[in-house]
């Protein structure tokens, strides 16, 4: 845990941002696992998207070289732009994995970068044939002046890995496709249908049940008896306590 960073590189716990390898203390961890389907084509689809850079340029950052593949000990220069931001996040690809079911890269931060630690993006395949893409972090905030924004710099943590994680399934899914769990909870709760008013309804109330026979009005008038009507639903009556 005391052993000085590698050359290039901030810390030095390298390849801590794999799925599954130990998180070093006064780190911390933020994974995201998505499914995105089944099938060779999206297989290949997604490898490709994480092969290079694609997820983080399709989201306003630059990087040199921009290599379409990635290659393992080469450093790289990352920027991300704004209208109001510009800043610099040098980083180094520490990792490639090119297994038969996992493809995909980690890169960890070099000085000058806002935060310490690694971070990957990964497609896997399981046994059933399913692909799910993988976006790991494990970071701390920077020592010297980043510590001072380190509520902010945390906050950029969750709000970047859930861009990460729309971009890549936009890339490989389709252009507007939705985070798949968004979607699904979409469908739980207003349907599939356009109707507005049925869903808000069900949304804002807490998902309650189908509408009754009593929850209708009825097909036809009704007529009542105004006899028969409780007080204060009979008109006709004042409200003495209005004109005082």
């Amino acid at each position: 845990m005391g052993a000085e960073p590698p050359a290039g590189l901030t810390y030095s716990e390298v390849g801590m941002s794999r799925p599954g390898a130990e998180v070093p203390p006064g780190f911390r961890v933020r994974e995201r696992r998505i499914r995105l389907g089944e099938g060779d084509a999206l297989w290949k689809r997604a490898v490709a998207v994480v092969s290079g850079w694609r997820i983080k340029t399709a989201i306003g950052f630059e990087v040199v070289p921009d290599d379409e593949r990635v290659v393992a000990g080469r450093y790289y220069d990352t920027t991300y732009r704004s209208r109001l931001v510009r800043q610099f996040e040098p980083v180094r690809v520490v990792w490639v994995a090119e297994e038969p079911r996992m493809r995909g890269f980690g890169y960890g931060t070099r000085p000058a970068h806002p935060l310490t630690g690694e971070e990957c993006f990964l497609v896997e395949r399981d046994a059933d044939g399913a692909v799910w893409l993988i976006t790991r972090t494990v970071t701390r905030v920077s020592r010297g002046p980043w510590r001072w924004l380190a509520p902010a710099v945390r906050a950029g943590v969750r709000i970047f890995q859930r861009r990460y994680a729309e971009s890549a399934v936009r890339l490989i899914l389709g252009t507007d496709a939705p985070l798949p769990g968004l979607r699904r909870a979409r469908r739980r709760m207003v349907g599939e249908g356009p109707s507005g008013v049925d869903g808000i309804a069900r949304l804002g109330y807490g998902l309650g049940p189908a509408p009754g026979p009593f929850d209708r009005p009825p097909e036809e008038p009704v007529e009542l008896d105004a006899d028969e009507l409780p007080w204060e639903l009979r008109g006709g009556e004042s409200d003495s306590s209005s004109n005082r």
